[in-house]
């Protein structure tokens, strides 16, 4: 329950922080539960999960709220993709994922550094 109650946690905080301005929430919300964690098998998928929702639901929340859809077809015409609005969208969701799947993995590194692996 304990770590079921510290993702969820960190994905507001995650969620609050990209909200708040604060881009890089996502990694520390993965570094938090990869040094929670003990197991990097759970602690890796969840961080990228916390950093994939952590973009993707604010990003959701502009699109209902402004309708990003004409700012990602000019992203994308600037980027050489002629109005594929998908692309710039597809893109951001991936660093919020590798943001979030790095902290994880940062964290669950350093953890096991300081502490042994847990005996099955």
């Amino acid at each position: 329950m304990r770590i079921v109650a510290t993702v969820i946690v960190a994905l507001i905080v995650s969620v609050a922080g990209v909200l708040a301005g604060a881009w890089w929430a996502p990694f520390v919300a993965g570094l938090v539960i990869g040094v929670m964690q003990p197991r990097a098998r759970f602690a890796i998928p969840a961080g990228a999960g916390i950093g994939l929702l952590g973009w993707a639901l604010p990003l959701a929340a502009v699109q209902i709220q402004y309708g990003a859809g004409s700012a990602a077809e000019s992203l994308a015409a600037i980027m050489g993709f002629s109005h594929q609005a998908a692309i710039p969208v597809v893109l951001t969701l991936l660093v919020g994922t590798l943001l979030g799947l790095c902290g994880a993995w940062l964290g669950s590194a350093a953890r096991s550094l300081v502490q042994p692996a847990p005996s099955r």
